[in-house]
């Protein structure tokens, strides 16, 4: 009689997980139909929405149930359709997409005969893009990790055949845009030395993605290399041709790419983004001449601008245009949260101004009856999200979906203890975000504090803590390579990127704000770990630092980025994983920006202080 009772109760427990299972075969087998049908169809490869539908349906399938059987077959796929569409695109956006894939396979799924198959392809895109040097180094890792696997020879081979260096191969010749328009800018362009060597073939602007409000727009022209610019020249207004003030810049040695001239239209010579969205009106791109592009930001108004390049975040370039224009809203109205992308953006409701943030003072007396006070609005960041992951704990935790979960909860909790302070999430769901977008959202709602949420990691399991971050350069190498891992950069790129982090520190506006994250950086470092220690033990406090995290360069208010504990400690992950440990950082964190607001009176208000 026992033994049948214990035997129902393990049918009982197995039915949860036979139920997914069966669901996420199921899943999958839809997915491979529709894939089935497709690969027989030429019509149907013509159409790279077509492609990229079926790449996200299988990846759709390893992020609902990742400890299916068949979770390691969808990222492969999901990799695999976009590699195999850049055959008919040609566009190295597809092989760039297909390396997220690949590398949550390799990540998660380590035992997976299919990883070795991953790393190679991995190998593959980057060849492909160009990017020899790293190429080579995925073709090393297939070998080296997996010495018993069918890539080994292949790898081999590809190795055998790479050129030294990283000169991208050269593309078909592709139509050069007419000149630009006589009300275009048309100041003369100076020579300036290409980065490509002699004969290699130029460099190509894929995409200008932009974020607007009414006093301020990001700008970012993503490239597929380094390159050098010339420095933005500003037009005033001229009201006899009705043109408004215009920024432009050159890229001597760039091309505009085929994607980038066929899903823009053509007028004027230029291609033509028409936005309309709040400060920005239009963006436009051409070739000045045949050697050298242009892009030309038409705008409302402006008051000042800041330009900056940053390394591309899956390898590439981009180059950062900060915008500010000339307030005239009398008072911040509630503000929606912005979008981005190459086709015209959501218009954020025009934010006015923001208070200039003191140091630390006493608090005011309480405002007069009547006065309405200006709400605060602080933005809540959870890192990463969508195709990256983050870090990967022991126990497959991932650190999008704890830093989501964190986020939301201080958002809760924030909005629960002042109903009338507006809290943002940079992302509510599983999304890819880029680092200069989630900036750029905070930005164009004016906001007043920015906090970006992350979970640490290290190859030492035995690593442990919680510590705080503001933006400043460092030689500390713990924090460079902490660094580097967020901006999804090698430590070699991030040391060499010094410079650009002291562009930007060079900036009063950001100085000053530098100046005013260290203090917020301070109160909710001391916050977490003092109430924190009041109810877990091994609770370690590393500290304030600085470091280059390029989610915090150009934001135009104090803003931190705070590791919550280590994902890569057993003890640690097991804690973030629990819905009450990530209350209690919740309400730590919560207490510790409203004690800065507190100090900061000008802010406080909202809280009715």
């Amino acid at each position: 009689m026992r033994i049948g009772v214990a035997a129902v109760i393990a049918v009982f427990w197995s039915l949860p997980a036979a139920v997914q299972a069966s669901d996420c075969t199921a899943a999958y087998a839809r997915a491979s139909d529709h894939y089935s049908s497709f690969i027989r169809s030429p019509a149907q490869k013509k159409y790279h929405e077509r492609w990229e539908s079926l790449a996200g349906e299988f990846e759709a399938v390893a992020e609902k149930y990742p400890d299916c059987h068949k979770a390691d077959d969808a990222l492969y796929m999901a990799g695999k359709l976009r590699f195999d569409c850049y055959a008919f695109s040609k566009n190295p956006n597809d092989l760039e997409a297909a390396l997220g894939p690949f590398q949550a396979l390799i990540a998660q799924y380590p035992d997976s005969t299919l990883a070795d198959d991953a790393q190679f392809l991995r190998g593959r895109c980057f060849e492909l893009m160009g990017d020899y040097d790293r190429g080579r180094i995925e073709y090393q890792r297939a070998i080296q990790r997996y010495r018993r696997g069918d890539m080994v020879r292949q790898a081999q081979a590809q190795l055998a055949r790479l050129p030294q260096g990283s000169a991208p191969p050269a593309p078909k010749p592709a139509p050069v845009a007419p000149s630009p328009s006589p009300a275009a800018p048309s100041a003369p362009v100076s020579p300036a030395p290409a980065v490509s060597s002699p004969g290699a073939s130029p460099a190509q602007i894929l995409t200008i993605r932009y974020w607007s409000s009414q006093d301020y727009t990001r700008v970012v022209v993503d490239l597929d290399r380094e390159v050098e610019f010339l420095p933005p020249h500003l037009l005033k207004p001229d009201p006899n041709l009705g043109a408004p003030p215009r920024l432009y810049v050159d890229f001597p040695g760039t091309v505009l790419s085929q994607e980038f001239r066929e899903q823009t239209p053509l007028r004027d010579g230029f291609y033509d983004l028409p936005i309309g969205d709040g400060l920005l009106e239009k963006a436009r791109a051409g070739q000045h001449d045949q050697d050298a592009a242009r892009v030309v930001l038409d705008l409302k108004s402006i008051s000042d601008f800041h330009c900056f390049p940053l390394p591309g975040e899956d390898g590439g370039f981009r180059v950062v245009m900060d915008i500010s224009g000339q307030k005239t809203a009398p008072a911040r109205s509630p503000a929606t949260q912005p979008s981005a992308s190459a086709s015209p953006a959501t218009t954020a409701p025009a934010p006015g101004p923001r208070p200039t943030a003191k140091k630390r003072e006493p608090a005011p007396a309480p405002a007069k009856a009547g006065k309405a006070p200006t709400r605060s609005v602080i933005v809540i960041d959870p890192g990463h999200g969508g195709k990256d992951p983050g870090a990967i704990g022991p126990g497959r935790t991932r650190e999008k979906d704890v830093t989501l979960a964190l986020a939301k909860k201080l958002k809760a909790r924030l909005e629960k203890e002042n109903p009338e302070l507006k809290v943002v999430l940079t992302r509510s769901d599983d999304r890819y975000l880029s680092l200069v977008e989630r900036t750029a959202r905070a930005n164009t709602l004016d906001a007043d504090l920015f906090i970006s949420i992350h979970c640490n990691a290290s190859p030492n399991r035995e690593a442990a803590g919680i510590e705080t971050y503001y933006l400043d350069n460092t030689t500390d190498r713990a924090a460079l390579k902490l660094a580097a891992r967020e901006n999804f950069v090698s430590e070699d790129k991030q040391t060499k990127a010094d410079s650009i982090t002291n562009l930007i520190l060079a900036d009063l506006q950001t100085t000053t704000k530098v100046n005013d994250s260290v203090p917020l950086a301070g109160l909710v470092q001391e916050s977490l770990v003092r109430e924190l220690k009041k109810e877990y033990s091994n609770v370690h406090d590393l500290g304030v630092k600085k470091a280059p995290f390029w989610v915090l360069t150009g934001a135009r208010m104090p803003c931190v980025l705070v590791e919550t504990s280590f994902i890569s400690n057993r003890r640690e992950e097991k804690r973030l994983v629990s819905s009450s440990f990530q209350d209690d950082l919740a309400r730590a964190m919560a207490r510790g920006i409203r004690e800065y607001l507190n100090e900061h009176p000008e802010l406080a208000a909202a809280w009715g202080e």
